[in-house]
C-alpha cells in the first residue's frame, strides 16, 4: 500500500499562523523517523564490518578475555567507533539524497507522514538539503544538544534546520 504524500503549498507555509493546520514534526516522531533509517544502514555497516574487516574476531576476543586482555578492549572499541562513525556518514549522505527529491524525506520520515522543506515552503533542492545534512554535525558534537533542542524550539526546529532554514512538518 503506498502513502500519498500531499505536500502543502507555500501560501500555507507563509500565511502560518498558531491556528492553522500546518503541523511541526515533534522531537518524538523525528526521533521515531531517525531510528527507522539508522539501524538498518547501522547493521548493515556492522555486517559488513563482521564479514570482510575481522569485527567478528574482535567480538570473540573482547567477550571472552576483554576484561584481562587491555589489547582487545581497544581494538574492539576501536572497531566499535569505525562501525558507527562510518554508518553516520552513510546516514548523512541517505538523508541529503532523499531530503532533496520528489520524497522531501528520508522512508523513516514518509512514513511518519514527515517532509522536509524549505522556511517557504518549497521542497529542498539537493545542494540545500546536503548542506542541511552536513550541518548536523553542528547538532551532533555537543553531546547531541542540537537534537534535543527540537523539544522546546517554537518550530521544533534542531540547530541543523536553523542553519538552513528549514522545516520538518507533518
Amino acid at each position: 500500500m503506498r502513502r500519498q504524500m500531499n505536500p502543502p503549498s507555500p501560501e500555507t507555509v507563509l500565511q502560518h499562523q498558531p491556528d492553522s493546520s500546518l503541523t511541526y514534526a515533534g522531537f518524538g516522531v523525528r526521533l521515531a523517523a531517525y531510528l527507522i533509517d539508522v539501524i538498518p544502514i547501522t547493521l548493515l555497516t556492522a555486517t559488513v564490518f563482521y564479514l570482510f574487516f575481522g569485527f567478528d574476531e574482535n567480538l570473540e576476543r573482547y567477550f571472552n578475555r576483554a576484561p584481562d586482555d587491555i589489547d582487545a578492549r581497544i581494538e574492539f572499541l576501536s572497531q566499535r567507533n569505525q562501525i558507527r562513525d562510518l554508518s553516520f556518514v552513510a546516514y548523512l549522505l541517505y538523508c541529503a539524497v532523499l531530503e532533496g527529491t520528489a520524497l522531501r524525506g528520508t522512508v523513516g520520515k514518509w512514513l511518519l507522514g514527515m517532509q522536509v522543506v524549505d522556511d517557504q515552503g518549497r521542497p529542498l533542492t539537493v545542494g540545500r538539503s546536503f548542506g542541511r545534512n552536513c550541518a548536523k554535525m553542528v547538532s551532533y558534537f555537543p553531546c547531541a544538544l542540537g537534537f534535543i533542542w527540537a523539544l522546546w524550539s517554537d518550530r521544533h526546529r534542531a540547530w541543523h534546520d536553523s542553519i538552513a532554514r528549514t522545516l520538518v512538518i507533518r
